[in-house]
Parts: C-alpha cells; sequence; structure tokens
C-alpha cells in the first residue's frame, strides 16, 4: 500500500532524482534543447530511443505530458491534486493528521510546498525539450504538444506566481530567469494562437487528419486534433477570463478570438484523462485519507442537487456528509468512517477531468455579465442554465425544476465535532432572478454553479476563488499558518490561501533568481501574496 507521510514525500519522485531531472531542476532547469537528453530524459518505463522510430520517439513521450494535467498516479494526485487544489478549491478534505502539519490547517511541511513545482516543472519540461529538439520547433507535433504544455504550466503558475518559462532550453548554462505572471499569460496566448494555426491547417490538408500516429499515445482525443483546437479555444476563455479583473481590454479581445473560433460545446467533447485506477478513490476508500468537503455537501444537500450520488457517498441514512477543512485533532478512525461522512464516489475506472462544455457555457455567462458578448442579462442567463444543464447531462441525471430552485446551502454539522458547525454567510440561490437583481449575486450564481461543475478539477476552483471570491467555501476550522514557514494566512471568506511558497531548494541553488521572481510577484514569497491576476483594480 502506498502512503504518504510528511517524511517520505520525496521519496515519491525518486525516479526523478534517479534520472537527474530533479537535480536539474533543483537549478532552475539546467538544461538546453541540444545536450544531455539521453541523461536527463531516461524513464524506467520508457524504451531507449534508438529502439524506437521518430514517431514512437515522440509518442512515449506524450502520455506524461497529458498527465501533469491532472495527474492520476496516486502519490502524485494526493500532493498535489487532493492536499491543495482539491483542499483549497473546496471539493475535499483530508482525513490523516499528518503528524500535525497540514494543508488544510495551513501548516503544511516544508518539502510537501515543493513537490508540485518538481513534479510539474521537472516532468513536463525535460519531456518538452526532447520533443522541440526532434521537431525543430515545427510541426502538428510540435504544435499539439504546446497546447498541453500551456494547459500544464498555467497550473503551476496560477499556484506559484512566477516560473521560468520563455527561456527554458535557451541557454547551456543554469541561470534560466523567470518571467512574471503577466509575461508568461501573453506569451502562453501566442503559443496557442501559433498551435491554433498549425493545428487548423494540418486538418484542413489531410483527408483523414484522425489517422495519424500519434493517435495511439493520445489517452485524451485519441488523435482527434480537431477536438484538440477546440480545447485550445476552450483554454484561452479559461485564461482571459482569469486576467478580466487587471487588464479587461486585453481579456476580452482574446476571449472572444476562441469564443468565434469554437470551443468545446458538447459533452461528447469533454477532455478527460483515462485511469483504471483512480487515486481519489485510492485515497479515500484504501488509505482513508481522504473525504468530500463540508462545503460540497453542504451546497449539494441544500440544493438537493441531483448530482448528489455521482460526486459523494451517501452516509447512514442516505444523506451525505462532508468534513471540515482543517482540523488539527483530525484522526481518520472518525473521519474516515463511511458511515458518518461522505467519500468520493468514484470507480476506479472514473477518469479524470480537464475541460468540459459546462465550464464553457459558465464562461460564456459571466462575458455576458460583463458585456462583452451582446445581449446582455438574458444571455447570460441562457448561458447560465445551459451550463448547469450540461453538466446534470454529463452526469446522467435530469435537470427537474433545479434551474427554478430558490433553496439555499443547508447548514452543515458534524456529529463528533460541534465547534465545526456552520452556515455559508450568503446563502446563494439556483434561480437566476429569484430575488435579487445584483451583478455582483449573479456572478456568485455562475462560479458556485461552475464550481459544481467542474468537480474535482480543484485547480481552477481554487483560481476562481481568488479571483472572485466565489464560491463560499468554508474557512479552516483551525489556523494554525502563524507557525507555519508560509506565513499568516488571513483565514477568511474568499481569502485563505493565495498560493504556495517557491521551494526551498531554489534559495539554496539559485538564491538571485528566486529574489528577482519575488520582486515580478509584487510581494513576499508567502501564502498570503496575490497573484498578478488577483488583484482588482
Amino acid at each position: 500500500m502506498l502512503k504518504l507521510t510528511s517524511k517520505i514525500s520525496i521519496m515519491n519522485i525518486r525516479y526523478l532524482i534517479k534520472n537527474k531531472v530533479y537535480l536539474v531542476l533543483a537549478v532552475v532547469f539546467a538544461v538546453s534543447c541540444t545536450k544531455n537528453f539521453e541523461e536527463y530524459n531516461t524513464h524506467p518505463y520508457n524504451p531507449q530511443d534508438k529502439n524506437l522510430t521518430e514517431a514512437e520517439r515522440l509518442g512515449t513521450l506524450i502520455p506524461t505530458l497529458i498527465s501533469t494535467m491532472h495527474f492520476s498516479q496516486e502519490n502524485r494526485s494526493q500532493h498535489t491534486e487532493q492536499f491543495v487544489f482539491g483542499q483549497y478549491g473546496g471539493y475535499f478534505a483530508t482525513t490523516n493528521n499528518w503528524n500535525g502539519t497540514n494543508f488544510g490547517t495551513l501548516n503544511p511541511a516544508l518539502d510537501w510546498v515543493e513537490v508540485p513545482y518538481k513534479d510539474v516543472m521537472a516532468e513536463f519540461n525535460s519531456n518538452y525539450l526532447k520533443i522541440k529538439e526532434v521537431t525543430n520547433s515545427t510541426g502538428y507535433i510540435y504544435a499539439w504538444v504546446n497546447i498541453i504544455r500551456v494547459a500544464s504550466m498555467l497550473r503551476m503558475l496560477d499556484t506559484y506566481g512566477p516560473i521560468p518559462y520563455s527561456k527554458i532550453g535557451e541557454s547551456n548554462n543554469d541561470q534560466v530567469p523567470f518571467d512574471s505572471v503577466e509575461d508568461v499569460y501573453k506569451k502562453m496566448f501566442s503559443e496557442l494562437d501559433e498551435s491554433l494555426a498549425v493545428l487548423n491547417r494540418f486538418i484542413l490538408g489531410s483527408t483523414n487528419y484522425k489517422n495519424n500516429p500519434m493517435a495511439m499515445y493520445d489517452g485524451v482525443y485519441q488523435g482527434d486534433f480537431a477536438k484538440w483546437v477546440k480545447f485550445a479555444n476552450s483554454l484561452k476563455m479559461r485564461m482571459a477570463m482569469r486576467l478580466s479583473n487587471v487588464d479587461a481590454t486585453f481579456a476580452s479581445a482574446k476571449f472572444l478570438e476562441a469564443h468565434q473560433a469554437g470551443p468545446i460545446i458538447a459533452n461528447t467533447d469533454n477532455a478527460f484523462i483515462p485511469t483504471q485506477d483512480n487515486p481519489y478513490l485510492k485515497a479515500s476508500v484504501e488509505w482513508g485519507d481522504l473525504a468530500i468537503s463540508a462545503s460540497l455537501s453542504s451546497y449539494m444537500n441544500g440544493y438537493a442537487d441531483p448530482r448528489s450520488s455521482k460526486y459523494m457517498t451517501a452516509i447512514s441514512g442516505g444523506s451525505y456528509r462532508g468534513v471540515r477543512m482543517g482540523i488539527q485533532s483530525i484522526n481518520k478512525t472518525t473521519f474516515s468512517n463511511a458511515n458518518s461522512y461522505s467519500k468520493p464516489a468514484f470507480t476506479k475506472a472514473t477518469p479524470l477531468l480537464i475541460f468540459n462544455a459546462s465550464e464553457v457555457a459558465f464562461l460564456r455567462a459571466e462575458a455576458a455579465l460583463k458585456g462583452w458578448l451582446t445581449g446582455g442579462d438574458a444571455v447570460a442567463k441562457t448561458y447560465y442554465e445551459q451550463g448547469v444543464t450540461l453538466s446534470m447531462s454529463a452526469n446522467n441525471v435530469t435537470v427537474g425544476s433545479y434551474l427554478t430552485s430558490t433553496a439555499v446551502p443547508a447548514q452543515y454539522t458534524s456529529p463528533n465535532l460541534s465547534r465545526s458547525n456552520i452556515s455559508v454567510p450568503n446563502r446563494i440561490t439556483v434561480s437566476w432572478s429569484d430575488f435579487s437583481t445584483s451583478v455582483n449575486t449573479k456572478l456568485e450564481k455562475i462560479i458556485t454553479q461552475k464550481w459544481l461543475a467542474n468537480y474535482p478539477y480543484g485547480s481552477e476552483s481554487w483560481a476562481d476563488i481568488r479571483r472572485t471570491g466565489f464560491p463560499q467555501i468554508y474557512p479552516a476550522l483551525d489556523n494554525l499558518s502563524s507557525s507555519s514557514f508560509i506565513g499568516s494566512i488571513n483565514n477568511s471568506y474568499g481569502r485563505m490561501v493565495r498560493r504556495l511558497t517557491y521551494p526551498q531548494s531554489l534559495y539554496r541553488t539559485n538564491n538571485d533568481l528566486v529574489t528577482s521572481a519575488i520582486s515580478l510577484l509584487g510581494g513576499d514569497d508567502a501564502g498570503s501574496t496575490d497573484l498578478w491576476w488577483a488583484k482588482k483594480n
């Protein structure tokens, strides 16, 4: 049984250390696009390059690249998707005490904060640079990989702030500079636009574009690059909305480009990573380390949400109950009891969400609310209700009277810890026009339903919480941040943790570059510092 403790998290990436990738990244990516690829890029489950065709040589790297968009490997999922994104995104609570250190209680172990950075940055960029070299930065494979790169690196950018990005692979030394969040966003938009142009030409120039040698390595769309085009346009819309509070003119222009070009609008085009050993199921059922969050159960109970049984297991009596995030005295014996607390309702084969059509509908609803799309409130309402309906359909349930409901999130009560009982302060309803014409109230409705539809993709929900303050997820029950190296956290609705701090290994090996990155961040290297796009004008 693979489990984590605060002492062994680095062991979970020991194959990276074995193959020198971690050491390379610890000095901020001391790789070039022309040297040392055999040394840096050998994986224990990959054949040697000399035994493969060029397509096979590139193809064998693709599944690893795709995996960084939503980790399926259990240890990586637990460290990144569950500990960080799942908790701060309001979907899950961990039920293991972890020797008194926990992201939920806002005092994570020092080495845990490093893991998402190392896993994604090292794993992705070593393979990306090899593909860049072999393709000479041209062609449909390189364009496709750049779309995946943007989707993966966006998660790191939105987690830490400034990262090395534009200069990776351009020199042979270990001094790869960090880019500001704003500059990386602009670079990512440019890369998506270039990739879209290449893929569109590839599709138009082929009578059977789906029959390509990369199809067998593409677990998401099986080589259907028309769907990857829709994915890239959807990603542009996600990114554009992220910038709506800090650069509305640029953001609206990029949003409209993608809106008109064609994003994901049908559930048949939803993007998932397949798995035969779902990591959320393993962590919750086999290990007893994970439960549904109290926030999620409160909203879904109050709304009598038809998706409840698809998202979480029922407790005794047939209802649903999550666990408050951040219980200092938590223990698995009590809080992983399936009779008292709900767990994620996944099977071993439940795939991992990356992007769905309902998110696009909610992005369009918000755009209409902002005046980016014509039609105003009526169009916003149409897209809002479309987003809800698409999510219900994707989960094989009927929407019924849900869209006209004026029910509010339920009060949360715990049978084992009465001090965790709580209700959200602004009890938002589902119905678009039940009692308020406030733009802010309607924005909260959009983001709350988007949050429910995006389960369990916590990285996007955490970003929305930081950008908008919605949905209202319960703060940590016990705030231990004052004794934590991430600094004191404002543990209130809409605030909480704003970012993760930089790995200490980067300070040890490249202190000057990290110091420069912090100046680009515009605040202390602390969990309370807002990223550029979360700072409202």
